[in-house]
Formats: structure tokens, sequence, C-alpha cells
């Protein structure tokens, strides 16, 4: 499949989402979003502090602290000074899915990608939209997606995690095992991942231990 049938897949299929909007206390299962530092491509800081990057960290200090309707003034102003600023519209893509606006969240996104399609939390956001809807197996497609985008790795380790995570909850314990293990490799000293190796060791027994230690695939957890 060529790159522009992966974007154009994944766009039309966040559209499905837009009839969650019901979605219960989906404020609280998106709480650990956080998109922190930008790619080069998108982010170019300028000794000016009025500039979008500027207004876009003010934006992401103002969301972390919980003050949304502050958050949102910041983000808007953000993208008057720069329309084609993706990082802008993921983070209103967050703060209004934490608002359990999925309707309008899944819009921001969409907004994001035209604008910037390689801006890597374009597709994770996408993914914890289909995670928080339960639509899994989109989920990890589009976890899959950004780290194949994310050339860099700047966000792998969450990218990875969360891929892990999404895993657990379709059973695939095996991959999620890799993917935390991908996690531990990039930053080994990253407590929730090591801790949830070593309960995947302990669900899926010895055997899988002497697997995949005969296949070089473990690491070992002091």
């Amino acid at each position: 499949m060529s790159r522009a049938a992966v974007d154009t897949a994944g766009l039309s299929g966040l559209s499905g989402l837009s009839g969650l909007s019901g979605l219960a206390g989906l404020g609280m299962v998106i709480a650990f979003l956080v998109f922190a530092g930008c790619g080069a491509k998108t982010m170019q800081y300028s000794g000016s502090l009025d500039t979008p990057e500027a207004e876009y960290a003010k934006a992401l200090s103002l969301l972390e602290s919980g003050a949304h309707d502050e958050a949102e003034a910041s983000l808007r102003r953000t993208m008057r000074l720069d329309d084609g600023f993706a990082p802008a519209y993921v983070g209103m893509s967050r703060l209004l899915l934490e608002r359990g606006d999925v309707k309008e969240a899944i819009r921001y996104v969409h907004m994001a990608r035209i604008r910037d399609v390689d801006y890597v939390p374009c597709w994770l956001m996408a993914a914890r939209l289909y995670d928080a809807a339960g639509q899994y197996e989109a989920a990890v497609a589009e976890f899959r997606e950004a780290i194949t985008r994310d050339k860099d790795r700047l966000w792998a380790v969450e990218s990875y995690f969360d891929l892990g995570q999404t895993l657990e909850k379709l059973e695939r314990l095996e991959e999620a095992h890799d993917a935390y293990m991908e996690v531990i490799t990039l930053d080994p000293l990253h407590l929730e991942a090591r801790s949830s190796v070593t309960r995947i060791w302990k669900t899926l027994g010895p055997e899988f231990l002497m697997r995949i230690r005969y296949e070089n695939r473990d690491i070992i957890l002091p």
C-alpha cells in the first residue's frame, strides 16, 4: 500500500469515530496524554517571543495545569500566528478530547495532518482517539504508523509504550512484550515498561521465558 493510501485510509477511518461523542468518562481515559517536544520540520525556533512556538509552549503549560479556557485561547492565538502550525491543532484535539468533544477532536486531527502529515503526534493523537473509543486494532495501526514516520525517534518511547498497552488490551501479550522491550532499550530506567515486562513474563510462564532467551529477545532486568 502506498504512503498516500495509508494517509487517506487513516483520515477516512477517523471519521467513523464521530458518533462516539457520548462516550462516558472519556476525559479520564486520555488524561495521560502528553505531547512534549516537536519535530524539527514543524518547530523552528525564533528569538522573538511573539512566535507560534512560544505561544504553543505557553498553551501546553496551561493545558497541563488544567486551565482549559486559557489554553484554548493560547492555542487559537498560535493558529492566528501561523495557520499551518500542526502542533497547535494536535494540542486543540487533545484539549477537546479532555472535554469529551470527540467529534471536534477528530476534526482537529484531520486539520493537523493536512498541515503536516509527517508530524508524528498527529498519528499518536489519532491512535489515542481510537484507543479511547475501544477500536484497538485501528489504534495499533496508527501507533505503528507513528513509529514508522518517527525517523529521528523523538517520540519512540511513548509510541512503543502506548502500543504495548493497547496490545495488552487485545491480549496479544507477546507483541506487547516486544513493544515494552523496545521502550527499555531506548530508556532502560522506564519503570512502567519494566513492570509491564515482568508482569507479562509471569503471565506467559517459563516456556515463554525459555523461548525468548533462546531467540535472544530478552533483557535481564535487575
